[in-house]
């Protein structure tokens, strides 16, 4: 009723004064009050333990109600339009007035709508109109900034990819590996694994010296796996495959010479010059 919904915007109002300090009207600028009231949702209210559930509101929601939510349908006539678009890179990264903002995982190397609005950077899709995405305006240069939420999906993802080939090949020689191609292509990192975790299938079972050497190898890529994979899998192929049979040659028929050297009784003549 009623007596929880004011019990709970009681609770965030009070909450965030006695958080912030701030009490009262103090003429705060919009922006400002929405900037102060976010920091505390999300280090404050979303990670304390909760009177019901007893556990943290962020927990439950990762857990449990992430998956069900679906699109928040809304007028046109009341979503912003976007007038500009940018591109983001494997990052998840878009550039704007010489900062970088974050997207969602989903929308890495996609194109985005863009729009400036009340000290807001509206990102949104292309495809639906909506936005997907907001960050506070930076009035600085060459700054990034992030909300971390979207690099979720994409940590969970190279952590299973991890598992995976740590499975397959054992989790000593697989940490190795891994860090090896980290540390060669970390920005397409997971692109790396995806790789691995393929050429691992494609050629197993791989000889765990050969993996241990390579394990250890600086400057370990994807394309050089697969290099030396494909060298070993050669080497092996020839091992095993029999030498070819040479096919026996026919009998030549040597009738024809035998008459060399024997006289036929004919006498040869010659004409003279």
């Amino acid at each position: 009723g009623s007596f929880a919904v004011e019990s709970v915007a009681a609770f965030a109002w009070n909450g965030w004064q006695a958080s912030s300090g701030i009490s009262g009207n103090l003429g705060l600028e919009y922006a400002d009050v929405r900037q102060h009231v976010q920091d505390w949702v999300e280090s404050v209210a979303n990670v304390r333990i909760h009177g019901t559930t007893g556990e943290p509101p962020r927990e439950r929601f990762e857990r449990d109600e992430r998956e069900h939510l679906e699109a928040y349908l809304s007028p046109a006539c009341v979503q912003p339009v976007a007038h500009e678009t940018r591109r983001a890179d494997k990052t998840g990264l878009i550039a704007w007035k010489a900062n970088k903002y974050s997207v969602p995982t989903a929308w890495q190397q996609a194109r985005v709508g863009v729009l400036e609005s009340g000290g807001q950077l509206h990102i949104s899709d292309l495809n639906t109109g909506d936005v997907i995405t907001s960050h506070a305006l930076c009035s600085d240069k060459g700054k990034v900034i992030k909300n971390t939420h979207h690099y979720r999906d994409h940590a969970q993802r190279v952590t299973t990819l991890e598992s995976k080939i740590n499975e397959m090949i054992g989790s000593e020689i697989g940490q190795r590996l891994c860090q090896q191609l980290k540390r060669s292509e970390p920005k397409i990192y997971k692109d790396q694994l995806v790789a691995t975790r393929d050429l691992l299938k494609r050629h197993a079972p791989v000889d765990p010296v050969l993996l241990t050497t390579l394990a250890e190898r600086p400057g370990m890529t994807a394309t050089r796996l697969q290099s030396y994979l494909d060298a070993a899998q050669a080497a092996v192929l020839r091992e095993r495959q029999p030498e070819p049979l040479l096919e026996p040659k026919e009998a030549l028929d040597l009738s024809a010479y035998r008459r060399i050297g024997h006289s036929s009784g004919q006498g040869v003549t010659h004409e003279p010059a």
